[in-house]
């Protein structure tokens, strides 16, 4: 199994990042992480689930499945899709493997991943301690000693496969704890776009989208969060949007939003590719709830605002309702 069949579990701190404020175009009410489609011709009612991909916390049957409607949800569809992938590679059972190792990475790095000449690691970091936090996990989980020679945006994004190790570990994402269940139900799992497409929303070589020209501090912040993303050590405001979250309450991310701003991370333009991937899923969306019941499961930030799901399904004619 090589890296382009592991799921893209990218941060949750990228994952909600663009709501909306709370109006009752976007938020009716604190309708929750479910909703449902139909009309415009449907012959049978369809699901968007926001998920969220980390933010501390290992999210359990109880914290998914605790969401109003989603037990119900799920037993009436005969797919789940998914941003992307799911699967996992038997070679992640020899456990003495780093990360690296694992994936089978080729050393993939372009001239844009190249750091700078005279730029280092420690010039980034508010304390020795960050530093060194980064420097271990590069050195030892990553397996690459001259780790420095490339840019901490490079590290990002080989941040795939090892967030969804640790799923392995035993600590899990909603998409995790879902497509467990799903597996479990005969329920069929998909995807609305291949790993490799989906990395070059962020920045992965050989990619004709947008690339980010994020400044190298901020890829740093980025990193660091990421490292920790799904584990005790998680920084505090991280962990506090997993609560957020499981408060099954859209409002309640979008006031952890606005009293978090430095968690805002702008690619290109001052935003993430939200509308790119939402322009280029929706088609896709339509496709399969056509098809039949499904229910679509993507990041909770892809839902909600003027450029979210819910809205360019229900400009396309579609009746997309919160669950109650």
């Amino acid at each position: 199994m090589n890296k382009k069949t592991i799921i893209t579990a990218l941060l949750a701190v990228l994952t909600l990042t663009a709501f909306s404020q709370c109006t009752s175009t976007t938020a009716e009410s604190t309708p929750g992480w479910l909703w449902e489609i139909s009309g415009n011709g449907l012959q049978q009612k369809s699901y968007l689930f926001g998920t969220c991909h980390g933010g501390g916390h290992s999210f359990t049957y109880e914290d998914v499945f605790g969401f109003r409607g989603v037990d119900d949800a799920l037993s009436n569809v005969k797919t789940v899709y998914f941003e992307t992938n799911l699967t996992v590679g038997k070679r992640l059972a020899a456990k003495e493997m780093s990360i690296a190792e694992w994936l089978g990475c080729p050393n993939d790095a372009t001239k844009d991943d190249l750091m700078p000449e005279g730029v280092t690691y420690e010039s980034f970091f508010d304390s020795v301690a960050q530093y060194q936090e980064v420097h271990q996990f590069l050195t030892q989980k990553m397996g690459d000693a001259e780790y420095w020679k490339k840019t901490p945006l490079y590290w990002f994004n080989h941040l795939v496969g090892y967030n969804f190790a640790k799923g392995y570990y035993g600590i899990q994402s909603v998409e995790g704890v879902l497509s467990t269940e799903a597996a479990k139900r005969g329920i069929e799992i998909s995807q609305l776009e291949d790993v490799e497409q989906h990395a070059q929303w962020f920045g992965r070589p050989r990619t004709q989208r947008q690339r980010p020209n994020i400044p190298l501090k901020t890829q740093a912040w980025m990193l660091y969060i990421g490292i920790h993303n799904d584990d005790d050590q998680a920084p505090e405001p991280v962990r506090q949007l997993a609560a957020a979250y499981l408060k099954d309450d859209t409002c309640s991310v979008h006031d952890w939003l606005e009293s978090h701003a430095e968690y805002n991370i702008p690619i290109p333009n001052g935003s993430l590719p939200t509308l790119a991937m939402n322009q280029a899923w929706c088609p896709v969306i339509e496709q399969n709830i056509a098809k039949g019941a499904c229910m679509v499961a993507v990041g909770a930030r892809h839902l909600l605002g003027n450029d979210g799901l819910i809205a360019m399904l229900r400009k396309k004619g579609y009746t997309v309702e919160p669950v109650k």
